[in-house]
């Protein structure tokens, strides 16, 4: 925005310019009676040039001189003469009577200001005036012929009845007349003229009707506020023209800039202003007009002051009853104006100093504005030494204020600004749009306690704001119990409350990480250069031992969440209306929808300063970014990041069992060195090494127990790894070897008392000796307890069918009896079991785009594959239909909404090859960037 401001475009009239060129209002004439013209004493509505000077010729006024300069020039044919203006106190009627009055009491004078504002009308030079304000008349009048007559000098009506139509035109004698009669209808409807009613209103209809004929030059102007049902019957029977200000908004407008600017010196600048405020709204979605070049010409034509200000403004004076209306918004406005001359280069509705100006606005809405000063008090901070109550208050804070009370007044609670209204009316080149809303609802909305949210506006209401009830609470909850709230909401919300989640030197708690093998997920919330003093005080200086489990996840950068103002004080809200919750039987209405707010603007805050995932290594902690984008689960994300690269992890595992030459490694010892050594990667799960043992075994590059070469049964903690360079190939030719279990028969006694005789019982209910078999493990030759063996040894049915398992002194069919996990796997001892794998072996299958991952899984998977589970994960962006078809604003989010999706699909009956492309896959609906991973759980065809 440029330097320049509203002295640079235009001067004040002269009329409210000081000696010095300032604007002030003390020479300002914003009220003009009709009874002034008579006194003995000079005054301003005497003085015909001045107020000819101050006039601005509006519509109505223009047709009001032609109408009365037509009646009374001879060479016409109109005959009417009546006018009747109407229009609430303040309106411009008094206004419009003594500008008649002087042209056609001054007709020399009154012609060049015709001539001067291009009026085609020409003034008769002999008119005869009388002007009666009926409240301030010389004498004390009942009846209303007596008193014109008085004032047109006709003695023969201050006696006797009203006159007729016949005699009023032969009392003027041929010679124009104009009377004007301002405030009648109080002096009418005055109690102690109540038996005058009826000659008065008969008079004044008589005068109207004689103003509507021919043969009678006589002009009547009568103004009214409409508020007498006598008087307003008698209209229709006369048929004056009627002019009512009340609907003459523009004509107010021209009116009131007339009084208030001079010249415009920079017609061009002005012009350029003008254009660069629009072009400020164009390029903000937040302010959609439908016009913007009707905006523009506005601005130009209500300069100083923005539309939307003068607008309101208007309104607010205008819509009350009794007010002033434009005569005392004109004296604010010279005030505002001279507030602003120096000091902005367009006057918009957050530069109306409220507070400066509160007696105009308490006359409108007292109870309101004061409750606006409660909040302004509220909100602002004194200055060094409190003049007049001054306050310094935030960018922004105070405009708003201005902006949401101007709207408000007097319709408090029911009508308040929207949000385009309050950025129009802070919105200036270079400021920042979504700065002013932020503004507002962080640091006035809730914080204000008599502004409210109605139907999208904000609005004051002499009720007290529900948020107001949290924020008064809000002022007793400690710092460390706000910042505890926020530990639990990272904890709970943030990282989905899991168990393995804790927080870096937490308040008001124990710091309590324990040291086993099972991934931890340290928060911190507050932000450092660098981690390394506190990361090694949480492992060596506890002297932990299994210091590769723990990953550090931190605000981004050094924006530190503990420390942050504007989140301490959120936190405190949302405890205080927790605890409010807790404690209040009966809440105002609207006090859960802010609670949820103000837990929405916390998590939102919070979110936003995460993050980073550190991971530990033999040089320190390794920085990396948590890409959390939407309301995506910040665990699952620290997870996705931390997970070790599965070939560095083979690469590791090898190296390892290499080190050991021929002697191999035990599994849990390897197992641990990946838990203790941070040189190895850090394990988001056990199942990452399994899995890259499970790859090396079936490479041959490391033998597992008894398996080499093909899938590992299981791995037991003494399972022997070693590197195949060691392994003995007179082993191969075991491989095929199947194992043999071998069977013990053994007695075991079972009692019964029972009368009734059963399996196993004699017909006394005695005991008897009941035969079971004891099968020993091939390998270690344990007894056997299930299908697994803690030496690492493990079938299932699909082995015995397959022959990779006999029963040395028994048979398969006992086997299958002695164990529940294989009595699930048959039935009628036929073997129907499915040998599944995991496809693929290890990780996941990728695929770059939907057509790469059909195309591969037809050419990996064989024909006759049959697909018991199926784990698919794709992320991509979102179009039009896919924004849309989430509930989605697509017109404004589409390709801005990212997605993260798995889908887990288990099949009553097997998906075949064919099922899985072409009625799952193919008909999914993912966005055009999809990248996919998949793994599934399939039984191989013969």
């Amino acid at each position: 925005m440029s330097s320049r401001v509203i002295s640079d475009y235009i001067t004040p009239s002269e009329e409210i310019q000081a000696e010095d060129g300032e604007i002030t209002a003390d020479n300002l004439l914003d009220e003009v009676s009709l009874y002034n013209l008579y006194d003995s004493r000079e005054s301003p509505e005497q003085n015909a040039e001045r107020i000819l000077s101050i006039t601005y010729p509006t519509e109505t006024l223009t047709t009001i001189i032609k109408r009365t300069t037509e009646k009374f020039d001879a060479s016409t044919s109109v005959s009417e003469g009546a006018h009747i203006i109407g229009g609430e106190f303040g309106s411009g009627k008094s206004h419009i009577e003594l500008v008649l009055y002087h042209l056609l009491s001054s007709p020399d004078l009154g012609q060049r200001w015709l001539n001067e504002n291009d009026i085609d009308a020409s003034l008769p030079d002999d008119a005869q005036t009388s002007a009666l304000q009926m409240l301030n008349l010389d004498s004390d009048y009942d009846k209303l012929h007596v008193a014109v007559g008085d004032y047109l000098d006709i003695d023969a009506w201050q006696t006797g009845n009203p006159p007729g139509v016949h005699e009023i035109r032969d009392a003027l004698d041929d010679q124009p007349t104009a009377v004007f009669i301002d405030e009648f209808e109080r002096w009418f409807g005055m109690s102690g003229r109540a038996e005058y009613r009826d000659d008065n209103l008969g008079f004044l209809q008589n005068l109207l009707e004689a103003a509507g004929r021919d043969d009678t030059p006589l002009a009547v102007y009568v103004s009214l506020l409409f508020e007498e049902a006598d008087v307003e019957a008698i209209l229709p029977r006369t048929n004056p023209f009627r002019h009512d200000l009340s609907r003459r908004r523009d004509e107010k407008i021209r009116f009131l800039l007339h009084r208030l600017v001079g010249d415009v010196t920079d017609p061009d600048g002005l012009a350029s202003l003008a254009q660069e405020y629009t072009d400020v709204y164009r390029n903000n979605g937040q302010i959609q007009l439908t016009d913007y070049q009707e905006m523009e010409g506005r601005i130009e034509d209500y300069y100083p002051f923005h539309p939307v200000a003068l607008d309101t403004l208007m309104d607010k004076f205008s819509e009350q009853q009794g007010h002033q209306d434009a005569r005392g918004l004109l004296h604010l406005l010279t005030e505002i104006f001279a507030g602003n001359y120096h000091k902005e280069d367009l006057i918009l509705t957050g530069d109306v100093d409220v507070f400066e100006y509160t007696g105009w606005f308490r006359f409108i809405d007292g109870e309101l504005v004061s409750k606006y000063l409660n909040d302004y008090h509220r909100l602002g901070e004194a200055t060094s030494d409190d003049r007049n109550g001054e306050r310094v208050f935030e960018p922004h804070v105070e405009e708003l204020l201005n902006i949401v009370l101007l709207h408000s007044l007097a319709r408090g609670g029911e009508e308040g600004a929207n949000k385009r209204q309050m950025l129009m009316g802070t919105m200036r080149k270079g400021k920042n749009a979504h700065e002013i809303v932020q503004t507002f609802t962080e640091d006035v909305f809730g914080h204000a306690w008599h502004v409210f949210r109605i139907n999208g506006e904000y609005a004051f209401d002499t009720d007290e704001n529900p948020a107001a009830r949290i924020e008064k609470k809000a002022e007793d909850i400690h710092k460390n119990t706000a910042i505890h709230r926020v530990e639990r909401l990272v904890k709970d919300d943030l990282f989905g409350g899991h168990n393995n989640v804790h927080i870096l030197n937490p308040v008001n708690t124990e710091q309590d990480i324990p040291d086993n093998k099972t991934l931890k997920v340290v928060v911190s919330l507050a932000a450092k250069r660098s981690y390394d003093e506190e990361f090694e005080a949480l492992t060596t200086g506890q002297e932990r031992e299994f210091n590769n489990t723990l990953v550090l996840v931190t605000p981004e950068k050094r924006s530190s969440v503990d420390s942050n103002t504007g989140i301490r004080e959120l936190a405190r809200k949302v405890v205080a209306g927790e605890e409010l919750q807790r404690e209040e039987e009966v809440l105002p209405d609207g006090f859960d929808d802010i609670h949820d707010q103000n837990y929405q603007n916390l998590r939102d805050r919070v979110r936003d300063k995460y993050g980073t995932v550190h991971t530990s290594t033999e040089r320190g902690l390794f920085p990396q970014g948590l890409p959390v984008s939407g309301n995506a689960d910040f665990y699952n994300a620290t997870i996705k990041v931390v997970s070790p690269d599965s070939s560095q992890l083979r690469s590791d595992v090898e190296e390892a069992v290499e080190a050991a030459e021929g002697g191999g490694i035990q599994y849990q010892h390897l197992l641990n060195d990946f838990y203790r050594n941070t040189t190895y990667p850090t394990l988001t799960d056990e199942r990452e090494l399994t899995d890259a043992i499970q790859s090396l075994c079936q490479d041959e590059v490391v033998k597992v127990g008894t398996y080499f070469g093909q899938r590992v049964g299981s791995i037991g903690s003494d399972t022997v790894l070693v590197h195949g360079d060691y392994v003995q190939t007179v082993e191969d030719d075991d491989d095929d070897e199947p194992a043999t279990i071998s069977v013990d028969a053994t007695t075991t006694q079972t009692t019964s008392s029972s009368s009734t005789a059963s399996p196993g019982t004699d017909e006394a209910g005695g005991t008897t000796a009941e035969a079971s078999q004891v099968f020993t493990c091939p390998q270690c030759g344990n007894e056997l307890e299930g299908t697994k063996c803690e030496c690492g040894f493990e079938f299932d049915a699909s082995d015995i069918k397959e022959g990779k398992v006999t029963v040395e002194g028994g048979n398969t069919a006992d086997l299958v009896k002695q164990f529940e996990e294989l009595k699930d796997e048959v039935e009628d001892e036929d073997l129907e079991v499915s040998n599944t794998t995991r496809f693929p072996l290890m990780g996941e299958f990728d695929a770059d785009d939907k057509p790469g991952l059909i195309d591969g899984l037809e050419r990996e998977l064989g024909i006759d594959s049959k697909i018991h589970t199926l784990h698919l994960s794709y992320t991509g962006t979102l179009d039009d239909d896919g924004v849309a078809s989430r509930g989605l604003d697509a017109d404004s989010l589409a390709d801005h909404v990212t997605v993260d999706e798995t889908l887990t699909i288990s099949p009553e009956i097997p998906l075949s090859r064919d099922d899985l492309l072409n009625d799952v896959l193919l008909r999914l609906d993912v966005p055009d960037d999809a990248e996919f991973g998949v793994w599934m759980e399939v039984e191989k065809g013969d």
